[in-house]
């Protein structure tokens, strides 16, 4: 990224996601544990579950013309995604052809093998097995009916036995949401559901703060999981098992997905965001049965909202989380807004699997923040982590306001960093303040402030001779202007991840030279975001 990422998050290389010693896959790959799966005495599944997801109908006429096969990606071909796409490709041929390569499946996996049967693909597949039967195996041959029903159930025991060593409890969830739909669909007893649900609780407190938001702090993955959860509610529903408590969970969940949501729908990059479209947004939302009014803070997840007119203002006003399965960005008080349909200031996002690339889209650099010395505000390698104070939002004369202070720069700089963001009723204007603070803790002299905004592909800015810059809006008649005190501006160049395309797109930047803070205790630099006149 143009101007220096800093210092890097430290990455592992990515683990196995299951617990399985090398005796346990050879007894796995052996005739005996075969045998200890087989014996199902259900025949068929019930139709009664209908998938709440759209399918791609254009990949699904890529697989009917032959022109993509499920087979090409092993993991894409064992979850069985495309089968939503042969139902939204619709036809009487896409069903037989749904029931081929079902077929073609069972019978290639008649016997345990990775990576098809490692639990969290099994709970996926046997999630949409049960989802879509109704479309494509009502109306089969019992003879199908029946090879897949036993299929099932193989499948089923094994997914009881091998849900817990998944590293994840993420995937543990998505596993029990498997065994769950599949029950219901298998005509199980109400009492195994519930049981499930019993065990699901527990997981889903792990995983979840009390105001509903994924402990990750990731859009992304907390969309996803409200999924899953939405799955499991079907499963519930269809045995007559009291849902109600995974009911609210999941409505809770919706409202912090609903103050991460634009104009135009889509998710905030925070922490790894990028690969949840406006239409899953929408879609989960939907689905999840949320309705009314964004709240406008998540205290315990740490993220604030201001609306006002047509424009948005998302805030990270938390303590930066860590794990070996989170992606962590270094992004505290960072901000994203948007303007009607528009997004104008963002973070950069990502979807690299590979660690040096996460890494760079995880520093501040990355991220509508400030930055110190090249430097990034939390470092988990250094055991140095930003921790939040002074968090509030609410009405302010003439417009709302939001404030709050981290500690990043404390350890390594003695430096406290103050943020606010002033939204004028209308939302025509924000103005902001960033304030370094001299704590007199000892560590490095600081040398230079550097706070970045980011600014969306759609969006053009040129710097003018009075050191503002101006921003257009592609599509848009009226223009927006910046302006700063306290720091120089310039332009650069950045990049933003949507939906896995990486796309080119400008940041502006503001500079400003702090190696006497020590002496004067303090620096501040003011800056505004104003619509122009069409």
């Amino acid at each position: 990224m143009a101007g220096g990422t800093g210092a890097q998050n430290g990455a592992r290389p990515a683990a196995m996601p299951m617990r399985l010693s090398g005796i346990a896959k050879l007894y796995r790959q052996s005739g005996l544990f075969t045998w200890q799966l087989r014996g199902g005495s259900r025949d068929s599944l019930r139709p009664g579950l209908q998938d709440p997801w759209k399918g791609n109908a254009t990949r699904g006429s890529d697989i009917m013309a032959y022109r993509s096969s499920p087979a090409s990606s092993d993991e894409a071909h064992a979850s069985f995604a495309w089968l939503r796409d042969l139902r939204a490709e619709g036809s009487v041929e896409a069903r037989s052809r749904a029931r081929d390569l079902i077929t073609d499946w069972i019978g290639a996996n008649s016997s345990w093998k990775l990576p098809d049967w490692r639990p969290d693909l099994m709970g996926e597949r046997l999630a949409i097995i049960a989802m879509n039967y109704g479309w494509y195996g009502d109306s089969a041959d019992e003879t199908f009916q029946s090879r897949l029903a036993h299929s099932v159930e193989m499948q089923l025991r094994c997914l009881a036995m091998d849900w817990r060593r998944m590293r994840s409890v993420d995937q543990q969830i998505g596993a029990l949401r498997g065994i769950a739909l599949a029950e219901a669909a298998l005509g199980g007893e109400d009492s195994r559901i519930e049981a499930l649900q019993d065990m699901l609780f527990p997981k889903i407190r792990n995983v979840t703060h009390d105001d509903g938001g994924h402990v990750s702090r990731m859009p992304d993955r907390h969309i996803r999981l409200m999924r899953q959860l939405v799955e499991f509610r079907m499963a519930t529903s269809l045995a007559s098992v009291d849902g109600s408590a995974l009911s609210d969970t999941i409505k809770r969940m919706g409202a912090v997905a609903r103050m991460w949501r634009h104009g135009d729908g889509r998710i905030a990059h925070f922490n790894g965001g990028g690969g949840i479209s406006a239409e899953i947004a929408e879609e989960t939302l939907l689905r999840a049965g949320v309705h009314g009014k964004a709240v406008q803070q998540a205290p315990y997840s740490g993220f604030l909202r201001m609306g006002s007119g047509r424009t948005v203002v998302i805030m990270d006003a938390g303590d930066m989380a860590h794990g070996d399965d989170i992606i962590a960005g270094s992004g505290t008080l960072g901000f994203e807004m948007s303007v009607g349909p528009t997004q104008l200031v963002v973070n950069s996002g990502q979807m690299m699997k590979d660690p040096t690339l996460r890494r760079v889209m995880c520093s501040t650099a990355a991220h509508s923040t400030l930055g110190l010395d090249n430097q990034n505000s939390s470092s988990p390698r250094d055991g140095r982590l930003a921790s939040i104070s002074g968090v509030e939002v609410g009405e302010a004369p003439g417009g709302l306001l939001a404030v709050g202070a981290h500690d990043g720069f404390e350890r390594s700089h003695g430096i406290i960093h103050h943020r606010k963001l002033y939204l004028k009723t209308g939302g025509a204007n924000l103005r902001g303040a960033d304030h370094l603070e001299y704590t007199g803790a000892p560590g490095e002299i600081p040398n230079l402030a550097v706070i970045r905004f980011h600014l969306h592909p759609k969006v053009t800015a040129a710097m003018l001779a009075n050191g503002s810059v101006l921003m257009k809006i592609r599509g848009s008649r009226v223009g927006w202007n910046f302006k700063a005190d306290g720091a120089i501006a310039e332009i650069d160049n950045s990049v933003y991840f949507e939906d896995g395309v990486r796309q080119s797109s400008q940041q502006i930047v503001l500079k400003a030279v702090i190696n006497d803070i020590r002496t004067t205790g303090s620096h501040e630099v003011r800056w505004a975001f104003s619509r122009g006149t069409q």
